[in-house]
C-alpha cells in the first residue's frame, strides 16, 4: 500500500477552530496534530473526544496494560505517529524501554500471562476482528468484564485513529 508523501489535511491552528470544536479542547488534554486534523470536522471531533478521554484516562485497564495494547496495535498497523506518542506514555506507565521494544515481537513467551494474553488479543483482533475461544477464556479468567470491553474498545478506537492518521498523513508535532 503506498504511503502519503505529504499531509492530505493540515492540522488547523487554534485560530481556525470552529466554536463547536473549540469547546472540546478541555476533553483532549494535550492538543495534538491528530486532534487538529479532526478539527476540520467539529461535530466528529466533539463526538469522538469523550470516547477518547475514556480510553486514554478512564479505562478500567491499568495504564501499563493500556499502553502495551496501544503500542502493539501501533506496531502492527505501522502507525509511527501513535508509536512515537505512546512510547513516552508507556515509559511513564512503568513499561521498561526493553519491554517497549519487546512489544514489537508480540506475545513471545517473555511476558507475564496477563500481558501475553492482552498482546495475543490485540493480534487476533487486528488479524481477524475477533478473538479465539481460547483467548476469550484466558481474558475471562484474568480480567473483569469491564476490562475486556475496555480492551475491545481500545483496539477499535485506536484502529479508527490509525486509519485517520495514515489516510490524512498526520505528522508528528514539531518539537
Amino acid at each position: 500500500m503506498p504511503t502519503n508523501q505529504s499531509p492530505r489535511l493540515n492540522p488547523l491552528p487554534d485560530t481556525e477552530w470552529a466554536p463547536r470544536a473549540d469547546s472540546v479542547r478541555d476533553l483532549l488534554g494535550e492538543v495534538l496534530n491528530v486532534h487538529r486534523v479532526m478539527a476540520h470536522h467539529p461535530e466528529l471531533l466533539a463526538a469522538w473526544a469523550p470516547l477518547r478521554r475514556h480510553v486514554a484516562a478512564g479505562s478500567s485497564l491499568s495504564p501499563r496494560f493500556r499502553e502495551l495494547v496501544i503500542l502493539r496495535l501501533a506496531h502492527r498497523m505501522g502507525v509511527a505517529y501513535e508509536w512515537y506518542h505512546h512510547v513516552r506514555r508507556a515509559l511513564a506507565a512503568e513499561v521498561a524501554p526493553e519491554e517497549v521494544e519487546a512489544v514489537k515481537l508480540g506475545p513471545n513467551g517473555r511476558w507475564p500471562e496477563a500481558e501475553s494474553v492482552l498482546l495475543t488479543a490485540v493480534d487476533e483482533l487486528h488479524d481477524h476482528l475477533n478473538v479465539t475461544d481460547s483467548t476469550w477464556a484466558a481474558l475471562a479468567r484474568l480480567f473483569t468484564t469491564d476490562q475486556i470491553l475496555d480492551l475491545l474498545v481500545t483496539v477499535g478506537t485506536y484502529t479508527t485513529l490509525a486509519m485517520v492518521i495514515n489516510a490524512t498523513g498526520v505528522e508528528v508535532e514539531a518539537q
